[in-house]
């Protein structure tokens, strides 16, 4: 079969931030257990094909040394997988071709075209959007985001993306600053990596993107970071959670500028 997913380019610093990180590592070890027992149980009637399905990519995992193919065989989930649905790294805007996060709404808070959503929860970010904070570089939009896992399907043992966790929420897009573009990646992932965990401990359950956007088919000119919050889970107080967002990622602009300074 062969490795499933192309292997990630030089993730031993990405994986040392996590290892180092008690509360990390903690995230990581309640996920892979709770998808555990969340595959543990298959319904009677795909029983004996869960287990042809479960013992091929087990085997096949282990002739091919393939770390990802064996935690989809476990747990549904790939080693990315785990880390990304943990909230240990961000989500990348769009990527692999599937538009993630969807935008709702224009530059001036108004609905595209075709698109309808519950009253009440474009009222919540309409009255966000009016009152929001004059900051540089940062635009607010409704949008739907969601993450990914992966399974084998049970007929072909191909792979097969699921999206869950997908919520209706609030999009604060940032431009990143221009000496970002003068890092080295692992400079840059760090302060990103930090950044994550501090808007974990500040806004549990709240995604972060990163990367570039896609419009009309083309990448857009620069890094962006995203913070989207969830209306289901932040709607009670999302003035002051867009407050708490906006603090975290100009701290990450100055943290930006003080890497600048020890090169």
């Amino acid at each position: 079969m062969g490795t499933i997913f192309q292997r990630e380019e030089k993730p031993e610093s990405l994986f040392d931030k996590v290892v180092k990180n008690e509360g990390a590592c903690e995230r990581l070890q309640e996920l892979f257990y709770e998808k555990i027992e969340e595959s543990g149980e298959p319904d009677d009637e795909f029983h004996n094909r869960d287990a042809v399905c479960f013992t091929k990519a087990l085997l096949d995992a282990y002739l091919n040394r393939d770390l990802s193919a064996f935690l989809m065989a476990v747990c549904h989930n790939s080693t990315f997988d785990l880390l990304r649905n943990a909230y240990l790294i961000p989500i990348r805007f769009d990527d692999k071709g599937k538009t993630n996060p969807i935008i709702l709404t224009d530059d001036n808070g108004k609905l595209l075209n075709n698109v309808s959503v519950p009253e009440k929860k474009y009222e919540k970010f309409y009255a966000s959007f009016r009152n929001q904070d004059n900051i540089p570089g940062v635009t607010e939009y409704l949008a739907c985001g969601f993450m990914e896992e992966h399974e084998y399907n049970q007929q072909d043992m191909s792979v097969q993306p699921i999206e869950i966790h997908k919520h209706l929420g609030i999009l604060l897009l940032y431009q990143m600053p221009e000496e970002e573009k003068r890092l080295t990646a692992p400079q840059e992932y760090a302060v990103v990596w930090d950044t994550l965990m501090e808007l974990q401990d500040t806004l549990p359950r709240a995604f972060m993107y990163y990367g570039k956007m896609e419009e009309d088919n083309q990448e857009t000119a620069g890094d962006k970071i995203g913070i989207f919050l969830p209306i289901r889970y932040f709607e009670n107080a999302m003035e002051r959670n867009i407050q708490q967002a906006n603090g975290i990622v100009l701290g990450f602009r100055e943290k930006i500028d003080k890497e600048m300074k020890r090169k």
